[in-house]
């Protein structure tokens, strides 16, 4: 056997496991989980005129900065859009508004804030995360995802990721940026077998946009009971990827 078929052979074993020196060291940067309304997270409402409605969540270690929702219900009327506002204040001013798609039924539980060091400098951002939809069935939650930098007061458009704080969430290796890893549930079929799929792609931060990150590979992963038992318990970003189950993505 020539070096050359011997190369091939080892690119196809790394194809189709996950190789343990490139994702191996990650760990969740995030200890938030699934969003809950059992959770009992102290939001502050506004007094709004009807029928508008809006909470406020301080920051984490910065009490006198927020971040408020403020928005309706569905309206009536064709011609308006629905959606929820978000605000980000420091002492006392607001600094940052910009718009989101909102969980109508119960704005009070559906956003929530935590710091990450997202680009790898010495300060973490803040990461807001907001439920847009949950389903049926599994509870599959959608949630766009905000990052803020408190120091250019600039917030990143959103990123839609599924199972945000499960399947989805930060990850990365001491003393470096976290990057995203947005996954989806896709089911596939062939001539001999059909499943459910956990699928992620990475993503990084960079000048405020989000970005493919090429350094680590898109994983998959499938839906069988030991998976399901080990998402039905999660309380902060699995480390589903580096199961013997899990395969490398072709780009």
């Amino acid at each position: 056997m020539n070096l050359t078929v011997i190369f091939l052979l080892l690119g196809m074993v790394c194809s189709s496991t996950v190789c343990a020196g490139v994702l191996n060291d990650l760990r969740p940067c995030s200890k938030q989980g699934a969003f809950s309304f059992e959770q009992k997270i102290p939001y502050q409402p506004i007094a709004l005129p009807a029928p508008v409605v809006g909470h406020c969540l301080a920051v984490p270690l910065h009490n006198k900065d927020k971040v408020c929702m403020q928005g309706s219900y569905p309206s009536e009327r064709d011609d308006q859009a629905d959606y929820f506002k978000l605000s980000y204040w420091q002492q006392g001013k607001s600094r940052l508004t910009w718009k989101s798609d909102g969980f109508l039924m119960a704005p009070a539980e559906t956003f929530r804030l935590e710091w990450i060091n997202v680009d790898g400098d010495t300060s973490p951002e803040l990461v807001v995360s907001v439920l847009t939809s949950e389903g049926m069935g599994m509870g599959v939650q959608t949630s766009d995802i905000f990052i803020i930098d408190p120091q250019t007061l600039r917030v990143s458009p959103p990123i839609t990721v599924e199972d945000y704080g499960r399947i989805s969430g930060f990850y990365g290796k001491s003393g470096q940026a976290c990057r995203l890893l947005a996954a989806q549930w896709q089911s596939h079929e062939d001539a001999k077998d059909s499943g459910l799929y956990a699928e992620g792609q990475w993503y990084q931060l960079k000048e405020g946009q989000w970005q493919v990150s090429s350094a680590w590979p898109k994983v998959s992963r499938r839906y069988l009971f030991r998976f399901q038992d080990q998402r039905a318990a999660a309380t902060a970003p699995l480390l589903w990827f580096l199961d013997k189950t899990a395969t490398i993505l072709p780009e």
